[in-house]
């Protein structure tokens, strides 16, 4: 072999791994594009809009400050579902038109100056994905009883059979109805009816509060479990989705020491904040739903 056959060989020779190294970079260049085009879990998670319907456990009236264009309603900005989502950035809300002081008429009657809030939801485009909702607190006249117990007592003859017959008794029917309601109004949205949370000590040695004594805590925390079970059946009944917080501001409700719900006051503003979660408390709800959420993920 001559001298120029041997150095054309080596040529040859050294441009062979050259091309190994483009061969390889290029197919594994072909594999990434690939996998990235077809894996969805490296797609985009979908935005998803909320309508917020209900009372002032949705507006978040324990925790101002409130929205100043519409202050009646008391629309906090550290309301639970605007803290849900600032915990998950997919979710925005297109309707909040929760209100405090709402009950179930407050659904189809204008209140406060607003329209009924399923004339609302029925207007919205484009339509929510999810509508979340708090109702009954009110219909219940929780609030009363709450104030009862601050200035006197809880229940005026000793017994809480008129506040548990109104629940048990008047409550259901009228909570399966609005349900489907809000489900006829967002036929294609995800209906979530949230629960109310557990507000009062689980235990007396846990009460710090002097004016509600032993047997009436039991008798409103008794009360507030028998209200947050009607709204499960009645969601239940309707064929809507029930999210638990019963637990959500376990450790910490009203009359314990590190308490995430405001205190009873007697006069404005105080009253108007009685027993309803605090900045804390609305964050501890938002994390209650989003849990749900995760977990329950429909998309």
């Amino acid at each position: 072999m001559t001298s120029r056959g041997r150095r054309s060989g080596r040529r040859g020779f050294a441009c062979r791994p050259i091309q190994i190294v483009l061969a390889v970079a290029v197919l594994a260049a072909t594999v990434t594009v690939s996998a990235g085009w077809s894996d969805p879990v490296l797609a985009a998670p979908a935005h998803r809009t909320i309508a917020v319907l209900g009372d002032s456990y949705s507006s978040g009236e324990g925790s101002p400050p409130f929205d100043t264009l519409d202050p009646r309603c008391r629309r906090s900005s550290n309301a639970w579902p605007r803290e849900l989502t600032r915990l998950d950035p997919t979710l925005s809300i297109s309707l909040f038109a929760a209100c405090a002081g709402a009950t179930t008429d407050a659904l189809n009657e204008s209140f406060k100056g607003e329209n009924p809030q399923l004339t609302q939801l029925r207007q919205l485009r484009p339509a929510p994905d999810i509508v979340t909702i708090t109702i009954g607190g009110n219909d219940a006249g929780f609030s009363n009883v709450i104030v009862s117990c601050f200035t006197w007592k809880c229940f005026w003859d000793g017994k809480d059979k008129r506040e548990r017959d109104r629940v048990n008794k008047e409550l259901p029917d009228l909570l399966t109805a609005n349900y489907r309601a809000v489900k006829a109004a967002a036929p294609r949205a995800r209906v979530l009816v949230v629960g109310y949370p557990s507000i009062f000590p689980s235990s007396q040695s846990k009460n710090i509060c002097k004016w509600l004594n032993s047997t009436e805590r039991r008798q409103v925390s008794s009360l507030n479990s028998l209200l947050d079970r009607v709204v499960r059946r009645a969601a239940d009944d309707a064929d809507v989705e029930y999210v638990p917080t019963a637990r959500a501001l376990r450790g910490h409700e009203m009359c314990t020491r590190n308490s995430w719900v405001a205190p009873v006051g007697l006069f404005s503003p105080a009253r108007d904040l009685s027993a309803h979660p605090t900045a804390q408390g609305q964050q501890a709800i938002a994390q209650a739903i989003e849990t749900y959420l995760t977990r329950h993920d429909s998309r």
